[in-house]
């Protein structure tokens, strides 16, 4: 199950404090990643220093970037335990749609306009050093922390879009609105012809022989009254996989046919499954802590030292 973010988009905002790199200390964990095709060891800190960064707007606020450090910390224990196939000699890679996204140091730090870099890269050393070596526990192992950019509401339960339930991983509510994301609300259209091509390449015995408007059927809907699928040419089709198949931005989705085209109308970024980015800055700004957001979002886990 891939963590797969939502690369949320960067608000404008300047932040202050001094520049610091961040630092290895003593009793620390060492790991292999791999990085573009070359695997390099890494102290856990460091490494997460360039996953916070790449992960969540460094703009946000200070409780929700210490939140993506505790699950960040967490994914990458869990991923050092529970192996990809994906990449057999390192222990996590860089690529956002099997582990995490990272960037090194010196790459975000260039990418940063003007001043505001040095505060930017002061507020996420402070989210890991504030929060060094706290790890999201169920029944004592690290649990699989994956995120997203933001819900449509509701977070998803794993089962419903890994199709395997996961105790930690249940729907809940989540706080983000319009307003705080940035394309909240998207549009695609396609072609009916377009539509009927893509479709067929993952269900070749689906019937849309029939006038286009009339392909479209039955939406079934989730507890947390989420779309989970839509009855097409007489075939249920999750929305997880229109998501895929048309590079959607989340599968909270409704569609409509013109006859001539097929529209998305798509709300949120991500798999939906986990802690929400957008969301768990919403809880900060209401004056959550970073233990009460993770709490939040991973239902029934222990936020404790990995020293323990």
């Amino acid at each position: 199950e891939p963590v797969e973010t939502g690369e949320a988009e960067e608000p404008e905002e300047s932040s202050d404090g001094s520049d610091a790199a961040p630092t290895a200390k003593a009793k620390s964990v060492t790991l292999k990643v791999k990085v573009g095709e070359k695997v390099k060891t890494m102290d856990l800190e460091q490494y997460l220093w360039g996953v916070v960064a790449a992960e969540m707007p460094a703009a946000f606020e200070q409780e929700a970037l210490k939140a993506q450090a505790i699950a960040a910390r967490t994914y990458t224990l869990y991923r050092m335990q529970n192996p990809s196939p994906n990449h057999t000699k390192a222990d996590i890679c860089t690529d956002s749609t099997c582990c995490q996204a990272w960037i090194s140091y010196d790459d975000r730090m260039e990418a940063w306009s003007g001043s505001k870099g040095k505060g930017y890269a002061k507020k996420i050393t402070t989210a890991i050093e504030e929060t060094r070596g706290q790890v999201i526990y169920y029944r004592d192992k690290p649990i699989m922390a994956a995120f997203h950019a933001a819900s449509a509401g509701m977070t998803k339960g794993a089962e419903e879009v890994w199709g395997r339930d996961v105790a930690y991983l249940q729907a809940v509510k989540s706080p983000e609105t319009e307003e705080q994301v940035p394309n909240y609300y998207s549009v695609v259209t396609v072609s009916v012809e377009q539509f009927k091509k893509t479709l067929l390449s993952r269900y070749p015995k689906v019937k849309l022989d029939k006038k286009p408007k009339k392909w479209f059927g039955k939406v079934s809907y989730d507890d947390g009254g989420l779309p989970v699928s839509i009855q097409i040419g007489g075939q249920e089709v999750p929305t997880s996989v229109l998501r895929s198949l048309f590079d959607l931005r989340s599968a909270s989705l409704t569609v409509e046919c013109d006859g001539e085209n097929v529209t998305f109308y798509v709300t949120g970024y991500g798999h939906g499954v986990g802690m929400s980015q957008y969301g768990a800055n919403a809880l900060a700004k209401e004056g959550k802590k970073a233990k009460d957001i993770l709490e939040h979002y991973y239902t029934g886990v222990e936020i404790r030292s990995m020293d323990r």
